[in-house]
């Protein structure tokens, strides 16, 4: 079985694709250099459910590995923002009250808390069906992995009260097969997934600056 798992690992090839995103900001961007500069906090939370294995969605203490890279550019789309703050909420936060007063300190010292998070949904009897065949035939019938992404931002001001909220999904696809191999250096899933962020973030952000919602 050993021998098997390590010969499908090897032959297996994969090509990703992705949906187009809902909930895109559909007016041109204006924007929104007059205004007075506001200090901002982001703060992310990414979550992940296999829906029929974990019972609630569980923070990831992992994402995409160039993320730092996606938001400092998608930042560009506000154009106010005077100074800024970044803090990531971890699973085992809750086991360090040092991590959370730090979080209540930055958002009361900033005129604004952006809350993004990044929710990635599964199926395990799809994920469990798909690999079971996959090493079953070592690769040589197509299966498919599909991830559903829901990006959801939420503008809070010093007082905690909660100004405009934004939502963006897509889904991500895979197709593992051997000869799909070929396919893979052209549709690699990480660069899938890593488009989903950035457009998700930089559509967000364009509506942000439009809308003139961070304003003192």
């Amino acid at each position: 079985m050993v021998i098997v798992l390590l010969v499908a690992v090897v032959i297996a090839g994969c090509a990703a694709s992705r949906s187009d995103m809902t909930g895109l900001f559909s007016l041109p961007t204006e924007k929104n250099f007059g205004a007075e500069k506001v200090s901002v906090l982001f703060l992310f939370r990414h979550l992940e459910q296999q829906h029929g294995f974990d019972s609630i969605p569980k923070l990831k203490s992992y994402w995409v590995k160039d993320f730092d890279n996606l938001f400092n550019d998608a930042l560009t789309e506000i154009s106010n923002i005077s100074q800024y703050n970044t803090f990531t909420e971890l699973p085992d936060d809750v086991n360090k009250p040092n991590r959370r007063q730090e979080c209540e300190a930055l958002k009361g010292s900033h005129d604004y808390t952006l809350d993004i998070s990044f929710f990635e949904e599964s199926s395990f009897k799809q994920q469990c069906l798909s690999g079971t065949i996959s090493i079953l035939t070592m690769t040589l019938m197509p299966m498919p992995y599909s991830w559903d992404y829901t990006i959801t931002a939420t503008i809070f001001d010093n007082n905690g009260a909660m100004i405009r909220s934004y939502q963006r999904k897509a889904t991500l696809n895979n197709w593992v097969e051997a000869l799909l191999i070929f396919a893979y250096p052209f549709h690699p899933l990480e660069g899938k997934r890593e488009q989903i962020y950035a457009e998700s973030l930089h559509d967000i952000f364009r509506q942000i600056e439009t809308e003139k919602v961070l304003k003192k």
